[in-house]
């Protein structure tokens, strides 16, 4: 069976979706009360973990690729720093499996951009 290439641009913006939910539904409560006076590395990265899964939202209404690459990049390194952090021993917990799916969405936009 062919793959049905029609469904790439949702599968793409599904995608994107997908991470700016999780970045919402995980990280929104640290993301508007940050205080960047007392700055600890959590919420720097809960705060960049946010900004580019919005950006990446954003780089798919623009023609070039880049802003989706960038934050590709960004979202797959915080996530493999998280899975690092979150590895207790066991890949079937859930703080760790959460964070490959992010991973890999990251990785997808780092390879591919906005194709």
């Amino acid at each position: 069976m062919k793959p049905v290439k029609t469904f790439s641009l949702i599968a793409s913006w599904s995608l994107r979706i997908a991470v700016l939910l999780f970045m919402i539904a995980n990280y929104w409560s640290v993301f508007k009360t940050i205080d960047f006076s007392h700055l600890s590395l959590f919420t720097l990265l809960a705060f960049i973990y946010c900004l580019f899964g919005i950006l990446l939202f954003i780089g798919g209404f623009q023609k070039s690729a880049s802003l989706s690459v960038i934050s590709g990049l960004l979202i797959f390194l915080v996530s493999v720093y998280f899975l690092v952090v979150n590895y207790k021993g066991s890949i079937m917990d859930v703080h760790f499996v959460i964070y490959i799916f992010p991973c890999a969405i990251g990785l997808y936009f780092f390879a591919n951009g906005n194709k």
